[in-house]
């Protein structure tokens, strides 16, 4: 069983953040131990007002208490940050950690903006934090900020091949654009594999609304590929599905989008094979 330590923000309602990423981890059969930098009523994608408890220094005394103890982790997982010195504390706990696989989900902006209370010296945090992960899976947004591109509402598939390549060198990471609009309307996930530097392209069917959350998901479902052992290509082929069928469900039932996707009757479709479980006594 892999050890994951999942360091980002818990909003209470509305599917997103730990919230999200801490059921899909233990369904897939890891040890998810998630530690908020920060509180939130609610995430602040259609909630008013929203309450926020800030949990940075439990996260900072939590980091050297478990390093006294010498307790470790296989996996470091960021995902949204609430400042710049967190960002530097994520990085510099990747960077004691040599061996364990370690994902950012640079969640800091989208639509073509920051997000509110983003600042731009937490989005060079971010950046910073980027170049310890050994993958990102920045949104389209997030790409061209990373590569200081100019944000627009399509892209070619060639486009978004150099985009890719581009973070991939500056950042020193495997990378997976999401939610990238190209030419024809299409929606493509593009990742490149730092071993083979080859890319791939993944699309997917969308609905007609918009869930908060479906990054989180995305990302935890392609982590606990990883250490199941699959191959980038295919673990982002499991995620985009996971979510895919997530969006569908959610749609046909008439949810209110602010509570993100239902994914919770899909997670049976993450849990380990029988085979997978030899290690159980």
């Amino acid at each position: 069983m892999k050890r994951i330590l999942c360091i980002q923000d818990l909003a209470v309602v509305g599917r997103s953040s730990l919230a999200a990423v801490s059921p899909v981890l233990s369904a897939m059969g890891h040890q998810c131990c998630p530690l908020p930098v920060a509180l939130y009523s609610s995430h602040t994608g259609g909630f008013d007002p929203v309450e926020k408890l800030d949990a940075g220094a439990f996260a900072a005394a939590s980091l050297a208490a478990w390093q006294a103890q010498e307790i470790g982790f296989d996996c470091i997982y960021t995902g949204y940050l609430c400042s710049a010195a967190q960002a530097q504390m994520a990085k510099q706990l990747m960077e004691r950690c040599p061996t364990a696989l370690k994902v950012t989900d640079p969640a800091m902006a989208d639509g073509g903006k920051l997000y509110r209370g983003v600042t731009e010296e937490m989005a060079a945090a971010m950046a910073d934090l980027c170049t310890a992960a050994d993958l990102i899976t920045p949104n389209i947004t997030e790409a061209v900020l990373l590569a200081g591109w100019e944000y627009r509402d399509r892209y070619s598939v060639t486009e978004l091949e150099q985009l890719c390549g581009l973070l991939a060198d500056r950042y020193g990471a495997q990378v997976i654009i999401t939610g990238a609009p190209a030419e024809g309307g299409r929606m493509l996930c593009v990742g490149q594999g730092k071993a083979s530097w080859e890319h791939f392209t993944l699309t997917c069917s969308y609905v007609d609304a918009v869930y908060p959350g479906t990054g989180d998901l995305f990302c935890a479902v392609t982590t606990g590929a990883l250490l199941r052992g699959n191959a980038l290509q295919s673990a982002a082929e499991l995620a985009l599905r996971f979510v895919e069928n997530a969006a569908r469900v959610t749609y046909a039932a008439g949810e209110d989008p602010r509570f993100g996707l239902a994914f919770e009757p899909l997670l049976s479709e993450l849990v380990p094979q029988k085979e997978d479980l030899q290690w159980v006594r």
